[in-house]
């Protein structure tokens, strides 16, 4: 029975074997130093290619599967720095402001559900996952500070929210440095404080916070209205002049918080209110 290979010719098979018994016997005739060194030379020549060839293959094989694992551990890794992304964003939004500590009640949080439409968002619809027992003009902030006040309540958990940038909108102001008053209210783009007189110390850069008074509500009659706490953050003095013609300085705000993207808001209720239920 033949032990040679199927996919070999039987004429191949005799010139193989026909080289290999002539190299032999080549190899047995020469002297023993030149037999080594033809020895050698002959395993250098046929098997180095074998043995390059075989070693590329392998490491390319490891390569591949380093690349893989590389590949599957940045994977991994990408997905974690994004949870971690969005636990931080979760955080952040759910974060509110501290209260002043004289002020008995808390915050609610509420999700930003509708926005109005118009180059200038004046108004913004809000839901809570619980049942609020609120009322108009209860102020609503961010957590990077004042935003404005429920203007119309649709149910126990919706409700309108009229925006800073409202037209007719105005609220006390107080300068946190020099502790003066003044009146902020909406022109243009963006937002002035009145009232301040011209000869009063007054800095780009210095905070405002909510004074707690000096607030216009239109159609609230004869009907106590709750007031907005001290303290909240309003915005930054980013313009201050003092007009010769005129006897208040005009000093021009940029707001704390963002009026154009919000995705959490809180409401700032009562402490009694909210036990009601």
């Amino acid at each position: 029975m033949s032990l040679r290979p199927a996919n070999l010719p039987f004429r191949r098979d005799n010139l193989v074997l026909a080289a290999c018994v002539l190299l032999s016997v080549t190899l047995l005739v020469l002297p023993g130093d030149v037999r080594t060194f033809v020895a050698d030379r002959l395993g250098l020549v046929l098997t180095a290619p074998y043995w390059s060839v075989r070693n590329f293959g392998e490491d390319v094989i490891l390569t591949r599967d380093e690349n893989a694992w590389l590949k599957q551990r940045v994977a991994q890794l990408e997905l974690l720095a994004a949870a971690g992304q969005r636990t931080q964003r979760d955080a952040a939004r759910m974060a509110g402001p501290a209260l002043d500590p004289g002020y008995a009640g808390e915050l609610v949080p509420c999700r930003v559900v509708m926005r109005q439409r118009g180059r200038f968002a004046t108004m913004i619809k809000i839901e809570s996952l619980v049942d609020v027992p609120w009322e108009p003009w209860l102020p609503v902030i961010s957590g990077s500070g004042y935003l404005g006040r429920l203007r119309t309540v649709i149910n126990e958990r919706e409700a309108w929210v009229e925006l800073m940038s409202a037209p007719g909108f105005a609220v006390g102001v107080e300068f946190e440095r020099t502790g003066l008053l003044g009146v902020l209210r909406p022109r243009g783009d963006g937002f002035v404080v009145e009232m301040v007189g011209r000869d009063e110390d007054v800095r780009a850069g210095d905070r405002l916070i909510t004074s707690g008074i000096a607030e216009i509500r239109e159609g609230t009659g004869d009907e106590p209205t709750p007031d907005t706490p001290r303290g909240f953050p309003v915005g930054s003095v980013a313009d201050v002049s003092a007009p010769s013609d005129q006897i208040f300085k005009a000093i021009a705000v940029a707001p704390s918080a963002s009026l154009d993207y919000n995705e959490t808001v809180f409401v700032v209720t009562p402490m009694a209110a909210r036990e009601a239920p």
